[in-house]
């Protein structure tokens, strides 16, 4: 298995990870002669303690850890697996990894696993921790991944049911400072042979991509064909949808701001969490008949509210109105178009209520459209009759 991470976005530069480029050391326990990277703690289920083991057959997991350098990148990964070296771990079991990556910074990482928390600790200058907590997964691989180019077989190699696996790096694939700063805390799970992160934004159509593929088959022989089912978790810091998707007031997101754009069914959660400046969503029930997985966020104010229409004069006309809510991005200014029954056009525009509209024939009524104007794009419209 693999994950395919790449960075396509506002000027970030293209990135793509395959383990064969770099160095790779191992990750061993943190003890007194052995310094981070290391292992601060493995426990099963909050009682258990776990000791790094590469030695199969012996009765307890077997516990790996790596470092990858290369190009100012640090990646560090870890995967747990069962004594006879199979991802065949009890989904019901919790188990939680601290790793000790030293001075580095542990900004971003990616997850194989259910039930997955995340929390990083840079308190202590000299020993930054990551700490996951999570539940192995159910998920069917192929060797040699999904031939580079995230195109899956119809079958996959293994079907596991205990996969668990852990990503964390430092962004120093990323060039731009302000970039990796609003980055800071960006999380990604999926139970996928192949994802991309992070999600590209189409501009024109305010549509979030990332790349998901996967066998479409469970079974990896015979003549039955299950459709697997996966699932795939994103954490986005306020910071990230901010600064790299103009969601400039995240904290206003709703539970159906973003949706499921694809083929095959998914459903798709979305939780904001004001206190840890967080957006989570969560898209399950996903087929792989195809592997491009659009998520459509509708992030456009709703409509202004208690709307009433003045005449002023025989040209101008005032709406008065209760601000338009935001729904992700911040209200920048109205906008409103009068037109009348015989094709008479009058505009008028303002930073809140009211809004005057100019140019108006004397004695004429006008049918008026107002909306809100934010980032990502026109909010919602409302009408009302401007008197003659």
């Amino acid at each position: 298995m693999r994950v395919f991470l790449a960075s396509l976005l506002l000027g970030l530069c293209a990135f793509v990870f395959a383990p064969a480029a770099f160095a790779d050391a191992p990750i061993v326990d943190c003890d007194e002669t052995s310094g981070p990277p290391c292992f601060v703690s493995i426990t099963k289920n909050g009682v258990t303690p776990l000791e790094q083991n590469n030695v199969l057959d012996t009765g307890v997991e077997v516990i790996t850890g790596l470092t990858f350098v290369g190009s100012g990148t640090r990646y560090w990964q870890f995967s747990i697996q069962d004594q006879h070296g199979h991802y065949d771990l009890n989904p019901l079991d919790t188990y939680e990894i601290v790793l000790d990556v030293g001075t580095a910074n542990p900004a971003e990482t990616f997850t194989r696993g259910k039930t997955v928390a995340v929390e990083r600790d840079l308190s202590v200058p000299n020993h930054h921790t990551v700490t996951f907590t999570m539940n192995p997964v159910r998920v069917a691989y192929s060797f040699n991944g999904c031939h580079g180019n995230g195109t899956c077989d119809m079958r996959p190699d293994v079907l596991a049911p205990g996969y668990l696996e852990g990503w964390v790096d430092n962004l120093g694939f990323v060039t731009d400072p302000a970039d990796a700063a609003a980055m800071q805390g960006w999380d990604l799970t999926a139970s996928t042979d192949w994802v991309s992160s992070p999600p590209t934004l189409n501009f024109d159509t305010h549509t979030f991509f990332i790349d998901v593929a996967n066998s479409h088959c469970e079974e990896p022989t015979g003549p039955a064909c299950t459709p697997y089912v996966g699932s795939v978790e994103m954490t986005f810091p306020f910071a990230m949808l901010s600064h790299l998707y103009e969601v400039d007031d995240p904290a206003s997101l709703g539970p159906t701001a973003f949706t499921f754009g694809g083929t095959g069914g998914g459903t798709v959660t979305t939780t904001v969490n004001d206190a840890g400046h967080t957006v989570h969503v969560e898209i399950t029930d996903l087929a792989f008949s195809t592997r491009h997985l659009k998520i459509v966020g509708n992030m456009r104010p709703g409509r202004v509210k208690n709307l009433h229409a003045v005449r002023v004069s025989g040209t101008t006309g005032k709406l008065k109105f209760d601000p338009a809510p935001s729904h992700g991005s911040r209200v920048r200014g109205y906008k409103a178009t009068c037109k009348s029954g015989s094709g008479l056009v009058a505009t008028g525009s303002a930073d809140a209520s009211p809004l005057k509209v100019t140019g108006l024939s004397p004695g004429v009524k006008y049918d008026c459209k107002i909306w809100a104007k934010s980032r990502f794009g026109d909010g919602l419209r409302r009408g009302i009759t401007m008197p003659r």
